[in-house]
Protein backbone atom coordinates (compact mmCIF):
# COMPACT_ATOMS: atom_id res chain seq x y z
CA UNK A 1 0.00 0.00 0.00
CA UNK A 2 3.05 2.36 0.71
CA UNK A 3 3.88 1.84 -2.71
CA UNK A 4 0.79 2.43 -4.29
CA UNK A 5 0.66 6.17 -1.98
CA UNK A 6 4.18 6.87 -3.01
CA UNK A 7 3.82 6.08 -6.58
CA UNK A 8 0.40 8.49 -6.57
CA UNK A 9 2.34 10.96 -4.86
CA UNK A 10 4.80 10.65 -7.64
CA UNK A 11 2.73 11.12 -10.54
CA UNK A 12 0.62 13.93 -8.71
CA UNK A 13 3.49 16.02 -8.59
CA UNK A 14 4.12 14.93 -12.05
CA UNK A 15 1.20 16.39 -12.97
CA UNK A 16 1.41 19.92 -10.91
CA UNK A 17 4.85 20.20 -12.73
CA UNK A 18 3.39 19.81 -16.00
CA UNK A 19 0.64 22.49 -15.66
CA UNK A 20 2.91 24.83 -13.98
CA UNK A 21 5.40 24.59 -17.40
CA UNK A 22 2.34 25.01 -19.08
CA UNK A 23 1.27 28.21 -17.28
CA UNK A 24 4.88 29.24 -17.78
CA UNK A 25 5.02 28.73 -21.25
CA UNK A 26 1.80 30.50 -22.04
CA UNK A 27 2.74 33.46 -19.65
CA UNK A 28 6.13 33.50 -21.91
CA UNK A 29 4.55 33.25 -25.18
CA UNK A 30 2.40 36.09 -24.08
CA UNK A 31 4.55 38.40 -22.87
CA UNK A 32 6.45 37.51 -26.20
CA UNK A 33 3.50 38.40 -28.33
CA UNK A 34 3.68 41.40 -26.42
CA UNK A 35 6.67 42.50 -27.05
CA UNK A 36 6.34 42.01 -30.92
CA UNK A 37 3.66 44.17 -31.03
CA UNK A 38 5.02 46.55 -29.07
CA UNK A 39 8.14 46.50 -31.57
CA UNK A 40 5.72 46.58 -34.74
CA UNK A 41 3.91 49.82 -33.24
CA UNK A 42 7.44 51.66 -32.68
CA UNK A 43 8.65 50.42 -36.05
CA UNK A 44 4.65 51.99 -37.70
CA UNK A 45 5.39 55.44 -35.49
CA UNK A 46 8.55 55.94 -37.01
CA UNK A 47 7.95 54.93 -40.44
CA UNK A 48 5.08 57.56 -39.85
CA UNK A 49 7.43 59.93 -38.23
CA UNK A 50 10.12 59.51 -41.24
CA UNK A 51 7.12 59.96 -43.98
CA UNK A 52 6.37 63.55 -42.50
CA UNK A 53 9.96 64.33 -42.17
CA UNK A 54 10.43 63.48 -46.02
CA UNK A 55 7.16 65.48 -46.80
CA UNK A 56 8.05 68.66 -44.78
CA UNK A 57 11.39 68.44 -46.04
CA UNK A 58 10.28 68.24 -49.69
CA UNK A 59 7.57 71.13 -49.10
CA UNK A 60 10.26 73.44 -47.48
CA UNK A 61 12.73 73.14 -50.08
CA UNK A 62 9.96 73.87 -52.45
CA UNK A 63 8.98 76.30 -51.46
CA UNK A 64 12.75 78.28 -50.44
CA UNK A 65 13.43 77.40 -54.58
CA UNK A 66 9.77 79.24 -55.14
CA UNK A 67 10.80 81.75 -53.11
CA UNK A 68 14.55 82.36 -54.35
CA UNK A 69 12.77 82.42 -57.71
CA UNK A 70 10.88 85.19 -56.60
CA UNK A 71 13.69 86.66 -54.89
CA UNK A 72 15.77 86.71 -57.85
CA UNK A 73 12.58 87.98 -60.30
CA UNK A 74 12.03 90.98 -58.04
CA UNK A 75 15.84 91.36 -57.53
CA UNK A 76 15.43 91.82 -61.56
CA UNK A 77 12.59 94.24 -61.58
CA UNK A 78 14.46 96.36 -59.23
CA UNK A 79 17.43 96.52 -61.51
CA UNK A 80 15.67 97.34 -64.19
CA UNK A 81 14.17 99.85 -63.19
CA UNK A 82 17.45 101.60 -61.62
CA UNK A 83 19.29 101.24 -64.85
CA UNK A 84 15.63 102.67 -66.71
CA UNK A 85 15.99 105.68 -64.39
CA UNK A 86 19.88 106.28 -64.02
CA UNK A 87 20.93 104.60 -67.37
CA UNK A 88 22.50 108.33 -68.39
CA UNK A 89 24.12 108.64 -64.95
CA UNK A 90 26.71 105.64 -64.50
CA UNK A 91 28.17 106.46 -61.15
CA UNK A 92 24.52 107.31 -60.03
CA UNK A 93 23.51 103.99 -61.44
CA UNK A 94 26.22 102.22 -59.53
CA UNK A 95 25.72 104.11 -56.29
CA UNK A 96 22.00 103.12 -56.78
CA UNK A 97 22.71 99.21 -57.39
CA UNK A 98 25.23 99.37 -54.59
CA UNK A 99 22.85 100.55 -52.01
CA UNK A 100 20.05 98.37 -53.30
CA UNK A 101 21.71 95.82 -52.65
CA UNK A 102 24.42 96.39 -49.90
CA UNK A 103 27.92 96.87 -52.18
CA UNK A 104 30.00 99.65 -51.26
CA UNK A 105 30.36 101.77 -54.11
CA UNK A 106 34.06 103.37 -54.93
CA UNK A 107 34.32 106.09 -57.26
CA UNK A 108 36.77 104.85 -60.44
CA UNK A 109 39.57 106.79 -61.34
Amino acid sequence: MLTVLFTWFILRRKNVAEQILKIREASYKAQIDAINHAHEEELKKRDEILEQYTKTVSNLEEEFAKNNKELDEKKKKSVKKIVEKYYNDPDTLAKMIGKRFGFEYTEGE
